[in-house]
């Protein structure tokens, strides 16, 4: 008895070990985010839940074939701008089912980095704001904000106010979309993977290690009135005005510790700038004039973040230097499971 529950044992392991050894690149990606997604159920369930349903995924729903839409259209205009309609069909032929799963995968673990957002301002005080703000003004002369203030024409401000706040977030889900219907497995695995690496570690290590609120927090969290004259700048117009709204959404939320949509207090790094240039690389590596117009846009990005006070410039500059070493490695994952695949009985590596 004691030899066949040993031999099970074993066998178990053995078909463990197979499997691991017979990982995707996909499957390596999935378990990456599904493992987010579950840390973060395990460790905080309640507010976990209490993020996801605050996002109106049902509501909502009827997004999703938009969407799906414009990260088509977008990709065919790239890759088939004589033939956009064929190009959109094949592509939901071939690929609509994949698409249907890292949606999915996105969504939880979306899920997963809200709750972790807004409860690490919990766990960790805003310790860096200053140092920060010192470093900031030492580098620039002077605060930064009152440089981009200075830069742009208030004219211009409804534009940059759309570009930040609203095209942001189309940007951000279609390029998902788009990179979900590449048949090109290698390109496509790898901007997810360099996607899901920058969210995460951004996200964690990096937030918990420069644990800051930002300018247009400052002097509520740390009292005081050093960035009063950016505040009495922003309420001056209606782009001001509304993001000013928008902090104190996000204000009342951390104070009486509420999950809702959106919810958390961060300012290093900023993820703002760190997808727009992660999708400046992705876009650039497809097309070389869409790729300066990303590039652009995450000029944008980064100049909007100082100029609305979401962010020190330095926010800016971190994220841009890790996203620059992730989309460097973003092939890793390509290197890990054909590791993995050299290491399975069987294999021509193992033969020799």
């Amino acid at each position: 008895m004691a030899n066949t529950d040993s031999y099970s044992l074993s066998a178990t392991f053995a078909e463990s070990g197979a499997r691991l050894l017979s990982l995707t690149p996909g499957k390596v990606l999935a378990l990456l985010c599904g493992f987010y997604a579950l840390a973060a159920w395990l460790i905080i369930p309640d507010t976990y839940w209490s993020v996801f349903n605050a996002y109106p995924i049902v509501r909502y729903f009827f997004l999703a074939p938009i969407l799906v839409f414009l990260g088509l259209l977008a990709a065919a205009i790239i890759h088939s701008p004589r033939a956009p309609l064929t190009f959109i069909r094949r592509k939901l032929a071939s690929r609509g089912v994949g698409m249907v799963m890292i949606l999915a995968v996105l969504i939880v673990s979306a899920t997963a980095f809200t709750a972790f957002k807004h409860e690490f301002s919990n766990w960790v005080t805003f310790f860096a704001d200053e140092p920060l703000a010192d470093l900031d003004r030492a580098l620039h002369g002077t605060d930064p904000w009152r440089l981009a203030h200075w830069a742009m024409p208030r004219a211009f401000e409804p534009v940059l106010y759309s570009l930040y706040l609203h095209l942001w977030f189309v940007q951000l889900l279609g390029m998902i979309v788009m990179a979900s219907f590449l048949e090109d497995e290698k390109k496509r695995i790898s901007y997810l993977f360099a996607f899901a690496v920058t969210v995460i570690f951004l996200g964690t290590a990096v937030r918990l290690g420069g644990s800051s609120a930002g300018p247009i927090f400052y002097d509520r969290m740390a009292g005081g009135a050093r960035f009063a004259d950016l505040i009495a700048v922003l309420q001056q117009t209606p782009g001001g005005q509304g993001v000013l709204k928008v902090a104190d959404y996000l204000y009342a939320s951390y104070a009486h510790d509420r999950t809702t949509l959106g919810t958390g207090i961060s300012a290093m790094p900023s993820l703002h700038v760190a997808i727009a240039v992660l999708n400046a690389f992705f876009v650039s590596s497809l097309s070389r004039l869409w790729g300066r117009l990303a590039w652009a846009y995450a000029a944008i990005i980064l100049f909007g973040s100082v100029y609305f006070g979401w962010h020190y410039a330095l926010d800016g500059y971190v994220s841009i230097l890790f996203v620059s070493m992730f989309w460097r490695g973003r092939n890793a994952i390509f290197s890990l499971t054909g590791y993995l695949a050299r290491q399975r009985p069987g294999s021509p590596a193992m033969a020799d």
